[in-house]
């Protein structure tokens, strides 16, 4: 594989029609589009290494040596927060003010490291990036493109009677590049929690397209003939290295893109880059489309001078373009990381540490048969739950932030009072959850979720802010391209995403009180007996978070007097042919996991240039 890729002669100096920087989910789904059409040239420019041939990147559990090793990990870091504490998701399980970040480096990007799930959104929170005034990205058009990126494999006959792997045929693609299956290993503590939840009014759910409340077992990328991950880089990118007009190259660092004055606007000619110590040039004839990533696209826009100039200015950086939305409107999904439980050892539940055992593994052979591949756990229990499905004082919390939204919002950046809006009206949909609760059977190395290595089973149930209130920026902190940018999530910066967090840990004390659940377990580890009133559950909670890794916004895509970076095209503002196109652009989170949404927007991003040049 590694002859079917660039030397940097083959781009340094050269001309293609398209420039794509970042080999990521997007760049690599872009790349294999535009280059059907062998009419055109494309290059695509990654940081990172290709990968090839890795035997960490196809291990279904390879994730947890994978996150916060440099060698696959951007590991960005935030500025230290006042009102949070990274606990668990940390290198050494310490806790910490600054959160680590963990993204994909190298082809593939972040679907070689994540975690696998496969969730598609709720249907009003794509129809909400339409009402915020992007025609034409709704719900029926970005579930067409998602679906063309994947293939769904159909769980055998015998699956899990208890756990079932329920979906509709109809409600999943079936011939695009990425395989999508039910992981056929689960820990069998998932089908107790959905029971304990179902005492509680979460029922479990058949279909989760027309709504992604209740609790299912979710799909995730594993390919099931060999057992693997499936990523963009092996389903949209290998295939198409080939061919004679995709050049791509690796371990190229893009320092700026390259623009010139065209009348009113901005013409992208190019883009700079770093490669083996020596830094070069490569153009572009027809477009430069960024697909790096909601922390490293605003990045290179503001290194290129486009930005605001208050924050180029005092680092020296030209403003070619003045846009002072780049790198504002970043929203993080933030869950709480150590509600941890011990289970019975007498029930057989797989963990991370279990599965390791001898008489696990002798099971599982017996189950799956010796020649069956690799044998490992994925996660797959999941759960979404609107304010009125887990909070008390739904009604009371809504009304607090309505009269809040109310009073402040002539003082909001432009464009967050209709957001904010567009987020009341869905919490008060009971149809559309505000948590996903994670069944997580899993010890984050090196330390774990617990101390010990005896091969207890424990497990955490981990709820997360589906849509926070609370808005963070991203910003370049020098003119050197090879220093981070600063990341400043403001988490908890709005009381209502703490408070709901709190009252989510709430509800899963009275669900693990439930049965079948509190007989199958041996007891609450974190946060114990000793934190019950609601000061002492808001403290834990704030002490044990950590990102799922999920923010979007950076480069929202809005009208420009509302805060937009791109326009509903992907066209930066005031440019002629630069465009987004990856998470960056998401003006509104969405609760679930996002790599599905990633593959929608790369897909319709393809559509939109492929119309508009006519491929």
């Amino acid at each position: 594989m590694e002859e079917k890729l660039a030397h940097v002669t083959d781009v340094a100096n050269e001309a293609f029609d398209f420039v794509i920087v970042g080999g990521g989910l997007a760049g690599c789904v872009l790349a294999s589009r535009l280059s059907e059409n062998l009419n055109v040239t494309v290059a695509l420019l990654e940081a990172g290494k290709a990968h090839f041939n890795d035997s960490l990147i196809p291990e279904v559990d390879g994730w947890m040596q994978l996150l916060l090793n440099p060698e696959y990990d951007w590991v960005f870091r935030t500025t230290p927060q006042q009102k949070a504490v990274n606990s668990v998701t940390t290198p050494d399980g310490n806790p910490t003010p600054s959160f680590y970040w963990s993204r994909g480096k190298g082809l593939g990007g972040s679907t070689t490291i994540n975690f696998l799930y496969w969730t598609r959104p709720q249907r009003e929170e794509i129809e909400a990036t339409e009402r915020l005034g992007n025609a034409g990205w709704n719900w029926e058009r970005f579930f067409e493109a998602s679906k063309r990126a994947e293939r769904f494999c159909a769980p055998n006959e015998d699956a899990d009677a208890q756990y079932r792997p329920l979906y509709n045929p109809q409600s999943v693609g079936h011939n695009g590049p990425i395989p999508v299956s039910f992981a056929r290993t689960s820990s069998g503590m998932e089908s107790i929690f959905q029971e304990a939840l179902k005492a509680n009014g979460v029922d479990a759910i058949a279909d989760a397209v027309s709504s992604i409340s209740g609790s299912w077992r979710a799909a995730s990328i594993i390919d099931p003939e060999t057992q693997t991950r499936s990523h963009a880089a092996k389903g949209y990118l290998y295939p198409a290295l080939g061919r004679r007009n995709l050049n791509v190259l690796t371990e190229a660092y893009v320092r700026k893109v390259l623009t010139k004055q065209d009348g009113d606007e901005r013409v992208a000619i190019g883009v700079e880059f770093e490669h083996g110590g020596e830094v070069h040039i490569v153009s572009a004839r027809k477009e430069v489309i960024i697909s790096a990533g909601t922390v490293k696209s605003p990045h290179v826009l503001e290194l290129s001078g486009i930005g605001d100039p208050a924050i180029l200015k005092p680092l020296a950086i030209p403003v070619v373009l003045d846009l002072p939305p780049v790198g504002a409107n970043v929203q993080d999904h933030l869950l709480v990381s150590a509600y941890l439980f011990e289970m019975r050892q007498d029930h057989d539940f797989i963990t991370s540490d279990t599965i390791k055992l001898p008489t696990f593994q002798t099971k599982l052979r017996q189950a799956y048969g010796d020649d069956s591949g690799p044998l490992a756990l994925a996660l797959s229990g999941a759960a979404f739950v609107p304010i009125s499905g887990f909070s008390q004082r739904a009604e009371q919390l809504i009304e607090a932030q309505e009269r809040k939204v109310a009073e402040t919002g002539g003082t909001l950046p432009p464009g967050l009072k209709e957001q904010y809006d567009l987020q009341l009206e869905m919490f008060k949909n009971p149809s559309v959850p505000d948590i996903e609760i994670v069944v997580f059977p899993f010890s984050i190395p090196p330390n774990g979720m617990h101390t010990s290595d005896s091969g207890k089973p424990f497990v955490g149930l981990l709820p997360s802010i589906a849509r926070p209130f609370s808005r963070g920026t991203i910003h370049a902190s020098s003119a050197d391209p090879s220093v981070q940018p600063t990341i400043e999530p403001n988490y908890l910066s709005e009381e209502i995403d703490l408070e709901i967090l709190v009252d989510s840990i709430k509800f899963l004390r009275k669900v693990t009180a439930t049965s079948p659940w509190k007989e199958a377990a041996v007891g609450e580890v974190l946060p114990g007996p000793n934190v019950q009133t609601d000061e002492q559950v808001r403290d834990f909670v704030k002490n044990n978070l950590s990102t799922t890794w999920h923010s979007c916004g950076s480069c929202s895509m809005l009208p420009k007097e509302r805060g937009g970076v791109v326009d509903n095209k992907l066209k930066v503002y005031g440019t002629k042919n630069l465009r987004v196109a990856d998470l960056s652009i998401l003006p509104l989170i969405v609760s679930v996991h996002t790599q599905a949404t990633t593959y929608g927007i790369a897909e319709q991003a393809a559509d939109i240039i492929k119309t508009e040049h006519g491929l």
